[in-house]
């Protein structure tokens, strides 16, 4: 049975509406459509919250997709980046796996000759031109000028047609230089590009800049590797001109001691025995430095041996040499050296001092200098050179050396000088060559210390008695 009472107060306590009077039929359906109303207005409401929320959802996951599709395009196109030993022989695949994300209808990938001279010259390292003509460019190479920085351009007037058009221009650029760039020009559906599309661009030239500096980086490594090794064989070399051994002559002392400043270097030494009475000393300074100056001094002592074995005085063996050198070696160049020929049995020295500097002569206690008397050779042709006699009775002691002893530097870049050479050489001329050489060595080599040295360092030292 139907009990309105009972429903009046249930619909009451729903309704938060409170009263003691029985209320007729109409009140009633009137409080049901109020209740009802009610929650239709509610799940309505929940109902358009739930459709916004599905709408950011998508949305989201739309962005979320797209993310990760410009996430895995950047990946692929770095393992194709690296794939290869060259990242330009992979760009034709990154071209077209980039179109399955960036809507372009021209594109253009360039490698600059010489960015540096700010030329605006380049390499097209891959061409896609539909409705872009190369040859009408000049805003595009305008912009390159000053391509030191990304530059997205969205809309630009097109030069041929006079349209706006949509290009996209990035730089291969790294920290170390600006390698080249890819522009896009116009897209399919005739849009602009926007914000996404530079960003996975410079995400894609970020990983070609990184793959051009890696190729240079083995390049050069490799350069330096055959390099170093080239300068390995000329040092080799080198040290097989010289004097394996120091020849035994009567009454005669002679040592000598090398050390190139670099790998190879242009100072030389020779002692060259005539007889067993005579012996040639030869200390040279070629100018300049490096496997230039070591390929000018292996040949000289291939033409000084060959013309000692010829039977060669000392003026007609300078001579030849000055004139082999004038007609061989590049006009910028030429030699200093000093050629002493001692006859420990006549005890007479025959020095000829060309260019090079002054070397201090000690005759039965007495010194002397010897000054240079002549050109440097290699300079003029069919020159004489003056010549230094000496005799002595009971003693002779010559000390020759190259600028790399008088001109070493310590680190507060101060000379040895020749000064500081002359006190250490008068208290010790009594001792044999070999403590001579030592002695000014160590004494160099404490002087400089760790200071890296530029020049050659070359003693010979003869003693007859």
């Amino acid at each position: 049975m139907f009990d309105a009472k009972s429903l009046y107060s249930k619909l009451n306590n729903a309704l938060k509406i409170y009263t003691d009077e029985e209320e007729n039929v109409n009140v009633l359906y009137e409080r049901i459509n109020f209740l009802t109303d009610k929650h239709l207005s509610e799940l309505n409401n929940y109902k358009i919250q739930i459709e916004e929320n599905t709408m950011i959802l998508q949305a989201q996951f739309e962005e979320i997709s797209k993310l990760y599709e410009e996430l895995t395009t950047v990946l692929e196109i770095s393992k194709l980046i690296f794939s290869t030993k060259d990242p330009r022989l992979s760009i034709e695949q990154i071209v077209k796996r980039l179109k399955d994300t960036v809507d372009f209808k021209n594109v253009i990938v360039g490698e600059f000759v010489d960015f540096e001279t700010q030329n605006v010259n380049f390499n097209p390292l891959y061409l896609e031109l539909r409705d872009m003509n190369f040859e009408n460019i000049e805003p595009i190479l305008y912009l390159l000028k000053k391509i030191d920085s990304p530059k997205t351009i969205l809309r630009e007037k097109d030069s041929v047609n006079h349209t706006e058009s949509s290009f996209l221009l990035i730089p291969i650029k790294s920290k170390l230089k600006i390698w080249g760039f890819i522009l896009l020009y116009g897209k399919t559906d005739n849009s602009i590009f926007l914000a996404s599309d530079k960003k996975i661009m410079e995400s894609v030239c970020e990983q070609l800049a990184f793959g051009f500096d890696t190729i240079n980086y083995l390049n050069e490594k490799i350069k330096q590797q055959k390099f170093d090794e080239q300068l390995k064989i000329a040092k080799e070399i080198q040290n097989s001109l010289l004097p394996k051994k120091i020849p035994n002559i009567l009454n005669c002392q002679i040592s000598a001691f090398y050390r190139s400043a670099y790998d190879v270097g242009g100072d030389y030494y020779d002692v060259i025995k005539i007889n067993d009475n005579e012996v040639l000393g030869l200390l040279a300074d070629v100018s300049g430095k490096g496997v230039p100056a070591a390929l000018i001094m292996s040949s000289m002592r291939a033409v000084v041996r060959s013309r000692i074995e010829a039977g060669d005085s000392i003026d007609s063996l300078v001579k030849y040499v000055n004139n082999y050198l004038e007609k061989n070696i590049p006009d910028d160049r030429f030699v200093t050296a000093i050629f002493i020929l001692l006859n420990s049995k006549e005890k007479n020295v025959k020095i000829v001092n060309v260019g090079h500097n002054n070397c201090p002569i000690y005759l039965d206690s007495n010194e002397y200098t010897s000054v240079a008397t002549g050109l440097p050779l290699g300079i003029f042709e069919d020159i004489d050179f003056k010549i230094e006699k000496y005799s002595y009775k009971s003693e002779f002691l010559f000390i020759s050396y190259t600028d790399g002893i008088t001109e070493a530097r310590n680190e507060e870049k101060e000379e040895y000088g020749t000064k500081r050479l002359e006190n250490l050489i008068k208290p010790i001329i009594n001792e044999n060559t070999n403590v001579i050489v030592n002695r000014i060595i160590d004494s160099v080599d404490n002087f400089v210390k760790s200071a890296p040295q530029h020049d050659d360092t070359t003693i010979l030292v003869m003693k007859g008695f």
